[in-house]
C-alpha cells in the first residue's frame, strides 16, 4: 500500500470520527409533566405559578425554566422536551461537571415548584424528598400542596 493511500485512509477515518463526534444526538431533556396544585385541604389552587426547572449537567452549562399558571382545576401541563447535543459537547460537559468534585451532578435533572396566591412555596415530593427527574420515566405526575404563608 502506498504512502498516499495510507494517508488518504487516515484522513478519511479522521473525518468520519469528527463527523460522528459532531453529530447531534437526541435525548430527553424533560418529561411530559402534569402538575396539580392544591391547598392543605386538597382544593385546587387556581392562578398559582408553577415552574419547571431543568438542565443536563453532562451537556449544558446553564439551566432552563418555564413557568405556567395553574387553571381552575389547579392543573398545569409541561410538554416533554428533547436535547440535541453531539458526543463532543457531552464529553466536554461531563468533564466540566466533574470539576464539581463530590458535589458534581451528571445527566438530566428536572424539578417542579409552585408559589403565589399568598401561599408558601411548594415542591413536588416523592418518598419525602424533592422529586428530581433524572431521565426517566418519560411522563410525570405530581401534586404540590401550597400552605398559607406565615
Amino acid at each position: 500500500m502506498t504512502q498516499t493511500i495510507k494517508r488518504g485512509l487516515l484522513l478519511g477515518a479522521a473525518a468520519a470520527v469528527l463527523i460522528l463526534a459532531l453529530y447531534p444526538i437526541p435525548s430527553p431533556a424533560t418529561p411530559r409533566w402534569e402538575v396539580w396544585v392544591v391547598d392543605e385541604k386538597g382544593n385546587p389552587v387556581e392562578g398559582a405559578l408553577v415552574r419547571l426547572d431543568w438542565q443536563n449537567y453532562s451537556a449544558e452549562t446553564t439551566d432552563h425554566e418555564e413557568s405556567l399558571y395553574s387553571d381552575e382545576n389547579g392543573h398545569v401541563l409541561f410538554p416533554a422536551r428533547t436535547l440535541r447535543a453531539c458526543f463532543l459537547r457531552r464529553a466536554v460537559g461531563t468533564a466540566f461537571a466533574a470539576t464539581g468534585g463530590v458535589h458534581a451532578s451528571f445527566g438530566p435533572h428536572a424539578f417542579v415548584i409552585a408559589f403565589g396566591q399568598g401561599r408558601s412555596t411548594g415542591v413536588a415530593v416523592s418518598d419525602g424528598n424533592v422529586t428530581d427527574w433524572t431521565g426517566t420515566p418519560f411522563q410525570m405526575q405530581s401534586r404540590i400542596v401550597l400552605k398559607p404563608a406565615r
